[in-house]
């Protein structure tokens, strides 16, 4: 196991905001392996036989099943191909490698294992499934089929167990990898020449990996008690906008059947902003395809700086450009690239017109014949942004360098608002609301409020972390004691609250995948969860007792109330800081796509600050 102290597991919750769970000592890996292979779980597929173990919670388990062909060498940035078929039962009862990523606390792996972690070889998937419903002659039950989250860069389906869930629920649950960041999006025109088919000329590798898990789901989860024509798809941020994008994708048509999305945004990327240079008229990301060719042509030692290396990437034919990426290793792709946690800020889900939609999905979603228009669970968390401020120094000083303390606690709240509640509007109101204009397909939201974490003379949860993002994830999962938490965060006071918040939000989640509505839970003994309109509440707060329980309220929070909140705000402190923030939580969305309108920008008193210049100072 990973040995970290104390101030470690703070500093890993302040800094990253996010949860993880251990992985197993590779050293007993094999005598744990010899123990539980179980002839009970053998199953066919349609690439050849598996085997698995007894699992917890009265559940089978199936871990490492390929879904693809490994995408090495030529099929690196390609359309996931078949997996190539086997004779002798495959043994399925450990994790395999995680996608490549830069090391950080999502990955999985026991320290020490490098900067650059994981394998290109990493499309598998695990499944979970109660042991009297897990057969081809059994009941078929629901599959839920889990996508993990990590801004689309960093973690792995290896670290969330879902054997409470499939227990508690009666649901076959699958959970995948996929690969990220610059290996699961890669948007260049080089790779678009006239030899290459739509689908690997995308860029969305790691979409079409989804979709690729996603079929195999369909040809073998019967043989695990699964029912093909009953998929609920689920996940939580990065997860969650992919099952957005999921919803927008044609390719992933009758694939799945009901949608989770747990604070994911709408947001899809353009080509100008994927591939452009930085310094364009239409400036492109930071790591924009073509900044992270300088960067590569400038590490091979083929250029001295930028400029040299611009000159020579806009004389190189695309053959030249496509010989030259495939010949970088993994740690060579991702050589001089940093971020947080190992998160780093590639561009993604592009707006290819084959994979997903040339314009915005909201605009996908005013037009119920263009989308995969499925009864929908959507929410997010109260506090969302604080996660990611937990560090910040503009709000938070460091106590011996570890222990953070707030500045200037209402201002923290304040801030935290902003991005929490405009976090809320694009993901959930703003969405929801275009969704059932034209649809008649039920919707679901939630707000996550749970904020009773642990108070000491180290840090106050509640205000620091209050109910932020990640923090509902083993809830689902009933992974409390396994997951790396900060010390403090739950104590004698707040488990019981916490643990029956959590056994009430699987009696939805899974009732929502039996029935597709969330219901008063699989037991019918809840709050009655109804469906979102615009004439009664419609919002569920899922809560502990003692902040209230699980009820539905009344309470809007659209980007129109959020801009008139910025632009009567007495707090900020002058016009270029207010322009800042308008520019921040709408520009920065969407490339602007949704909610940026210059009018608006300007009569705000801005005309004299460059959104884009200003965006970049931010």
């Amino acid at each position: 196991m990973k040995k970290i102290v104390m101030l470690g597991l703070l500093v890993v919750v302040a800094v990253f905001g996010m949860l993880r769970w251990l992985a197993p000592n590779e050293d007993d890996t094999p005598t744990i392996v010899t123990r539980l292979l179980d002839p009970a779980t053998l199953r066919e597929t349609n690439a050849g036989p598996v085997i698995g173990a007894k699992g917890a919670d009265d559940t089978y388990t199936w871990l490492g099943i390929p879904f693809a062909a490994p995408p090495l060498a030529n099929l690196r940035w390609r359309a996931p191909q078949p997996v190539k078929a086997w004779g002798d039962p495959l043994e399925t009862i450990a994790f395999r490698d995680p996608c490549v990523q830069l090391a950080g606390p999502l990955d999985g792996l026991p320290e020490g294992s490098g900067s650059v972690v994981g394998s290109e070889d990493c499309l598998y998937l695990n499944i979970w499934a109660p042991r009297a419903h897990s057969s081809i002659d059994s009941t078929p039950l629901p599959v839920m089929l889990w996508i993990h989250g990590g801004g689309n860069t960093i973690g792995t389906a290896n670290t969330y167990p879902a054997s409470a869930l499939a227990s508690d629920g009666q649901v076959v649950v699958v959970t995948i990898n996929y690969r990220l960041g610059f290996f699961g999006w890669m948007s260049h025109p080089a790779l678009r020449t006239p030899e290459r088919n739509p689908l690997d000329a995308s860029g969305n590798y790691g979409t079409l990996d989804m979709i690729a898990a996603l079929t195999w789901v369909q040809n073998n989860i019967s043989r695990f008690g699964g029912d093909p024509d009953n998929v609920t798809i689920f996940g939580e941020s990065a997860g969650g906008r992919n099952v957005y994008t999921l919803m927008a994708s044609p390719l992933a048509k009758d694939l799945f059947h009901r949608a989770i999305s747990q604070s994911g945004l709408t947001s899809t990327t353009p080509r100008w902003r994927a591939e452009n240079f930085r310094d364009d008229e239409q400036p492109g990301l930071a790591l924009s395809s073509q900044e992270w060719l300088l960067m590569q042509l400038q590490q091979a030692g083929r250029a001295s700086d930028r400029d040299s290396a611009k000159t020579l990437l806009l004389s190189m034919p695309p053959k030249d450009i496509t010989k030259f990426m495939y010949s970088r290793s993994r740690e060579q792709i991702l050589e001089g690239v940093s971020g947080t946690a190992g998160m780093y800020s590639a561009p993604q889900v592009f707006r290819d017109g084959a994979v997903l939609p040339e314009t915005s999905l909201l605009h996908v979603f005013r037009r119920t014949r263009r989308y995969n228009n499925v009864p929908l669970m959507t929410g997010t968390n109260r506090d969302e942004a604080k996660l990611f401020m937990a560090r910040d120094p503009a709000y938070v000083d460091l106590l011996f360098g570890v222990l953070p303390r707030l500045k200037d606690e209402e201002a923290y709240n304040r801030a935290a608002a902003y991005f929490s509640d405009n976090w809320r509007a694009q993901a959930v109101d703003e969405t929801v609301d275009v969704i059932i204009q034209n649809s008649v397909v039920p919707v679901y939201a939630y707000r996550w409020d749970w904020d009773e974490g642990g108070k000491s003379f180290m840090v106050d949860y509640s205000t620091l972390l209050g109910a932020s993002h990640g923090l509902e994830v083993p809830y689902l999962f009933n992974d409390f004691e396994g997951s790396i938490a900060a010390p403090g965060l739950y104590t004698e006071e707040n488990i019981p609250g916490r643990d029956l918040l959590a056994a009430q939000m699987r009696s939805y989640w899974s009732e929502f995948a039996h029935s597709g509505s969330p219901g008063r839970g699989r037991n019918g003994d809840l709050p009655e969860w109804q469906r979102w309109t615009t004439l009664h509440p419609n919002l569920m707060v899922l809560d502990s007792e003692e902040g209230g329980g699980p009820r539905m309220v009344k309470d809007p929070m659209t980007v129109a109330m959020l801009k008139k909140r910025i632009a009567e705000d007495p707090h900020l402190p002058d016009l270029q800081s207010r322009c800042a923030l308008h520019v921040e939580l709408f520009l920065q969305a969407n490339s602007g796509d949704d909610f940026w309108d210059e009018e608006e920008y300007e009569a705000l008193g801005c005309a004299a600050f460059d959104p884009w210049s200003l965006q970049a100072e931010r």
